[in-house]
């Protein structure tokens, strides 16, 4: 992407890496991933592939190297006791539960023997469930540019010109920052004009994990951790409804898996994505700490560790893209 190429010339020319990478601070550096591979093979969104396989096994031993990679309940006890300044600490995390994250991460994370965190929408496992996402995406690249015409939400007036890939960021953009829809109501009015529906059929590809797999790389140093049922954005939801989305995701989750599930990361993610009383009834169901999807260290002392930031990493990213959004952090955290 070109913003993106640009964001990294900028921060190659700025020499963030080389004035601020040294002087991070002490804190908690969480990292997100998505999927692992190569996002041209998909029949669905592109965008939500962080990196490949070969990046992300540089990845692992990148963060080993200059993090103390630390598990959930090693997390727990930090920020229990307030100690995430006593070094620089990483939690290396996984969304959605996509089949991947077992048949690519989960191997290379073993080998390593680097914990991860893995959060399950459950909705998704065990189900032949498309995503809402990954159903905009599939729209997109099966529909010409009609699809777009006469929706009641506003899109940009340029998207029949951008690139698929960035048609569907840009649509996935519109439906997120929409409040006045569902996101019900939203799909509907996609299908209505599209002539392409999604249907499942067999020869599809596989998206999300099973049950077994989950058990199996749970008992194999990787935590597991809740990502609502349905993955909607519980801002846009009533409180009823988020309730419902986050205490029976956790209960779902500790019936499978045997274990008790103290983590959770909010869908979507950004400041938008929650609440104030989204916060509280995730604490109220019983989880430990939270995740968001701002990018930031999480440095001492902590405000609320019911919305801690995390980098994500996308777009094919490479190491040195890693330390220089780091650096740039480093470089406002000590302004």
């Amino acid at each position: 992407m070109k913003l993106v190429n640009i964001q990294r010339k900028v921060n190659k020319l700025l020499g963030f890496d080389k004035r601020y990478w040294g002087k991070r601070p002490n804190g908690l550096y969480s990292f997100n991933y998505h999927r692992i591979g190569d996002k041209d093979k998909t029949q669905f969104d592109p965008n939500v592939f962080s990196c490949t396989e070969e990046l992300f096994e540089k990845q692992i031993q990148f963060f080993q190297l200059n993090f103390d990679v630390v598990t959930v309940n090693e997390l727990k006890l930090l920020l229990s006791k307030d100690k995430c300044d006593t070094g620089r600490y990483a939690l290396l995390t996984f969304d959605d539960g996509y089949i991947d994250n077992y048949t690519i991460a989960y191997p290379l994370l073993k080998s390593a023997k680097c914990p991860a965190t893995m959060f399950i929408a459950t909705d998704f496992i065990n189900k032949p469930l498309l995503p809402w996402w990954d159903e905009a995406a599939w729209l997109i690249k099966n529909n010409d540019e009609e699809l777009f015409q006469g929706l009641q939400w506003d899109l940009p007036d340029n998207i029949a010109l951008l690139s698929t890939q960035n048609k569907v960021k840009q649509l996935l953009r519109s439906i997120k920052d929409n409040k006045t829809l569902s996101l019900e109501e939203k799909f509907n009015l996609l299908r209505a004009k599209a002539k392409n529906t999604y249907k499942h059929n067999n020869n599809q590809e596989k998206l999300f994990m099973t049950w077994d797999m989950l058990r199996e790389v749970s008992s194999n140093n990787i935590d597991i951790g809740s990502q609502t049922c349905s993955h909607q954005i519980l801002s846009h939801l009533s409180e009823d409804a988020q309730n419902y989305e986050i205490s029976k995701s956790k209960a779902i989750l500790e019936q499978e898996i045997g274990k008790t599930i103290e983590a959770f990361a909010y869908p979507v993610g950004g400041s938008e994505a929650f609440t104030k009383v989204t916060q509280k009834i995730v604490k109220e169901s019983g989880y430990a700490f939270a995740l968001s999807f701002i990018p930031n260290i999480n440095t001492r002392p902590l405000h609320n560790q019911f919305s801690l930031n995390r980098f994500s990493i996308d777009n094919e990213c490479t190491t040195n893209d890693i330390k220089a959004y780091i650096s740039l952090a480093a470089k406002n955290y000590r302004a």
